[in-house]
């Protein structure tokens, strides 16, 4: 959706799990995303994955999903 430079991206995970019955009840996320764009622009990415990501918003619909964007380093 938007032109964004970037040399890499690192996504950590952190599940919580409910043993009875057995699911995940949350899911933290941080994304690190090598980049020189502006904290504006990293924000926007952020944006726009959680509005229109495949695969965050499946997962937000089955479970509590919450995280962060950061630039590496």
């Amino acid at each position: 959706m938007i032109r964004f430079d970037l040399r890499g991206v690192e996504v950590k995970l952190h599940g919580v799990r409910q043993d009875s019955p057995p699911k995940m009840v949350a899911i933290d996320y941080e994304l690190i995303v090598d980049t020189d764009e502006t904290d504006q622009r990293l924000d926007l990415l952020h944006t726009n994955v959680r509005k229109y990501g495949t695969i965050s918003n499946t997962v937000a619909e089955a479970t509590k999903l919450e995280g962060t964007i950061r630039r590496k380093g």
